[in-house]
């Protein structure tokens, strides 16, 4: 049994969950899947990323998390329009295949591609075979470029380089960047179809 590090008992469940494969779907575990037909029929994205994170046990985070998502006038899903233009490319184009039936893909490819010069970087190693990131060198990039990159292997490689407790501070991760780490928790959770649903109501 691998060694644990976390003392809460959540935080050690939780721990448990982020040492599996990814895709891994244990029996009973609690994770939060939501079948297309039942988040289709939710008018309120925030409700889906509330069962998506709703097995953390992170109080601060599940706060900060509904505080963003809860803001008015705001673009709920994409970082910004040509975040959204460059990703519907994407789902059209030689990628769709794994975009579409390998949801922790799809879910890596969107924070990859929510920067455009991190996207410049890294794209060559975006295969429809899979992301390669061990060939990629990043070397001076920006802070929020860094922790999308590790946010992106993690959700892919079902890794740590982030861990739960550094989403809560402010200043390590700005809002705009948690946001869309957390969706791509929801697509890896919901898959990507959920992105394309065009009006989702922030109430």
């Amino acid at each position: 049994m691998s060694k644990l590090f976390c003392l809460s008992p959540g935080l050690r469940v939780l721990e448990r969950q982020m040492q599996q494969p990814p895709g891994y779907r244990p029996r009973g575990c609690g994770i939060c899947i939501i079948e297309e037909m039942d988040w289709k029929s939710r008018g309120n994205y925030s409700e889906i990323v509330d069962c998506v994170i709703s097995r953390m046990q992170l109080e601060h985070l599940k706060k900060r998390v509904e505080e963003i998502f809860t803001e008015a006038d705001r673009e709920l899903i994409f970082r910004n329009k040509k975040h959204r233009n460059d990703f519907y490319s994407l789902l059209m184009g030689k990628r769709a295949k794994a975009l579409q039936h390998t949801p922790n893909y799809a879910a890596a490819v969107f924070l990859l591609s929510a920067d455009e010069e991190l996207w410049d970087r890294v794209s060559k190693n975006v295969l429809d075979t899979g992301i390669y990131f061990d060939r990629i060198r990043l070397g001076g990039v920006t802070l929020e470029q860094y922790i999308l990159f590790h946010a992106a292997k993690d959700v892919y490689n079902g890794t740590k380089h982030i861990r739960l407790s550094e989403l809560t501070d402010r200043d390590l991760i700005p809002d705009e960047i948690l946001r869309s780490i957390v969706n791509a928790f929801v697509i890896e959770k919901c898959g990507v179809e959920i992105v394309k649903q065009e009006v989702w109501n922030a109430d």
